[in-house]
């Protein structure tokens, strides 16, 4: 019995020996990616996990009350030729019961519309009065404006599906979403960082 038991640690020694020295190969989905290969191997797969990382998760911060969240925007091909997404918002920790106005501050047609700053957020040339820094949703679509509602415990989420003929594709532009309480005198307000959306 004892015999067995030292051949089988050895054998199993032995094993752990020979894993240990194979070469290894990365094909985790991260080195895929890495390798310039998406998850099914193909360049174009990979292209389309990176821009969707620059645009996914996108963070959103309490600049005045409290709360947090996340923007999710995944620009699609829906409307043909023209700018249409799929966008997701969600928060926790915010105020319980309250309605949260989603807007976004989209810098389209003006200089520097993609240069990673969010001068319209700030106000800053080339935006400024008197177009708005913020538009809430769905404008310029018709349409009921877009409310976020928290629960009980200070949680909710909203799913937008938007399109803007005018937009054309390969437009690129940068973008900050922010929530609010109230369109004129908010208490609470919530933002995303600047980040850049490319029109498929």
């Amino acid at each position: 019995m004892i015999r067995f038991i030292r051949f089988a640690v050895a054998f199993g020694t032995s094993l752990v020996l020979v894993a240990c020295s194979q070469p290894t190969t990365a094909t985790g989905p991260s080195a895929l990616v890495s390798q310039g290969k998406g998850l099914q191997g193909s360049p174009s797969s990979a292209a389309a996990v990176q821009s969707a990382s620059a645009t996914h998760g996108q963070e959103l911060v309490a600049v005045m009350g409290s709360g947090s969240g996340v923007v999710n925007v995944t620009p699609t091909a829906a409307v043909e030729g023209s700018f249409s997404a799929q966008i997701n918002v969600a928060v926790h920790d915010a105020p319980p019961n309250t309605a949260f106005y989603v807007q976004r501050a989209p810098e389209i047609g003006r200089p520097n519309s993609a240069d990673g700053i969010c001068q319209r957020a700030a106000g800053q040339s080339p935006w400024g009065p008197p177009t708005p820094n913020f538009v809430t949703f769905p404008q310029p679509a018709a349409g009921p404006l877009v409310v976020l509602q928290t629960s009980d415990g200070g949680s909710g989420s909203v799913h937008i599906d938007f399109a803007v003929p005018t937009i054309l594709d390969g437009t690129a532009f940068d973008v900050m979403f922010r929530l609010v309480d109230n369109l004129t005198n908010p208490t609470n307000e919530l933002r995303t960082a600047c980040f850049t959306v490319t029109v498929k």
